[in-house]
């Protein structure tokens, strides 16, 4: 990640639920200062709060989350990441995955081992979508 210097954010936080409004919030923040319109802001959120919420069923106790927005003039890349116990991949199915699945234009999903536990990733890019007249 990192397309242009001083534009990129990283929050790091304890994976807990009651972080979600902070990465809400920061998702919005991010999709307002590229000029998103209302709709894709509001998509932006959604889309970063399931996916965060999706880790935050699996990560270990006091572990952090880490959030990361990457944007550019087409697109807002976000990674969402936690540490888990096994390298289980996380299930493509149910709402919330149909939910990120169907307002990004891209998503995947990763473990990767650690020293001790593993990381599960969650990446998603969403573009610039046209005015509508």
């Amino acid at each position: 990640m990192g397309n242009r210097a001083g534009e990129a954010v990283e929050l790091r936080l304890d994976a807990t639920l009651a972080q979600l409004p902070l990465v809400r919030t920061m998702a919005a923040a991010v999709a307002m200062r590229q000029d998103y319109d209302i709709d894709s802001i509001a998509d932006l959120r959604l889309v970063v709060d399931e996916a965060c919420g999706l880790l935050l069923a699996r990560a270990l106790p006091f572990s952090t989350l880490v959030v990361q927005f990457d944007p550019t003039p087409t697109e807002v890349r976000v990674r969402c990441s936690v540490s888990v116990l096994n390298e289980t991949p996380l299930a493509r199915s149910g709402l919330g995955w149909r939910l990120i699945s169907t307002l990004v234009d891209t998503v995947s999903t990763a473990v990767f081992d650690g020293e001790v536990f593993a990381e599960l990733v969650i990446d998603l890019c969403m573009a610039r979508r046209a005015a509508v007249a």
